[in-house]
């Protein structure tokens, strides 16, 4: 928990999980704290639906109680993990090894980039990001995105094209997210949902002439 620039204290606290019907997944326990962060550990329950409309709740206190804060949560089979991690970055770019001030990776933008990615699974694909089959194609994007906030950091503080460049980087990021063709298995099976056709997409919500 934050407060401007400064992060709070966190003394104690409680966390909980509604589902989509309103009703407690996780009734309000107390988390843990571990250098003044809440943390807690949710076990899936047998029987839990999968998907988006959770919504977490977390009700904090330094000392004094804190606002409660709610943000929203999908739950699934599997934790869908960033493709990339930041060697790969400088594999694609050995040059990028200039971090910020207090920096010595670029992990905090490869996260940033992989939560995009994710939320645009679930609100333009409607569906999770765990059923999706053909990963790989995660990477590519991941890694475009990931270098267009690099860019956008670095220029803050280098000079020459950098902002050209993280706008660059950008625009390949659009272009290859409206090409890409994600196999989905919308039911858990670990297959494509349409074995007739390799690959199986899933239509676009968008646009009924480009697939998924």
């Amino acid at each position: 928990m934050w407060a401007g620039a400064s992060k709070a204290s966190i003394a104690s606290g409680t966390y909980r999980l509604i589902d989509p019907t309103g009703a407690d997944a996780v009734a309000a326990v107390a988390v843990a704290v571990a250098s003044d962060v809440a943390q807690y550990t949710f076990t899936p329950s047998a029987g839990l639906t999968y998907g988006a409309g959770y919504m977490e709740e977390w009700a904090l206190n330094d000392g004094a109680a804190l606002p409660v804060f709610r943000r929203p949560a999908i739950v699934c089979l599997r934790r869908p993990w960033a493709p990339l991690t930041n060697q790969d970055v400088i594999d694609r770019n050995p040059k990028l090894t200039d971090y910020p001030t207090g920096y010595t990776s670029w992990d905090t933008q490869i996260e940033d980039a992989w939560d995009v990615i994710i939320g645009m699974v679930v609100d333009q694909a409607h569906n999770r990001p765990d059923q999706v089959l053909n990963t790989w194609r995660f990477r590519e994007l991941c890694m475009l995105l990931s270098l267009a906030h690099i860019h956008e950091i670095r220029a803050t503080y280098t000079t020459g094209r950098t902002a050209d460049l993280a706008e660059e980087k950008r625009q390949q990021f659009a272009e290859a997210w409206e090409l890409a063709s994600l196999d989905l298995d919308t039911d858990d099976d670990g297959l494509s949902e349409d074995p007739k056709r390799q690959p199986t997409r899933a239509q676009h919500p968008r646009d009924q002439g480009r697939t998924w």
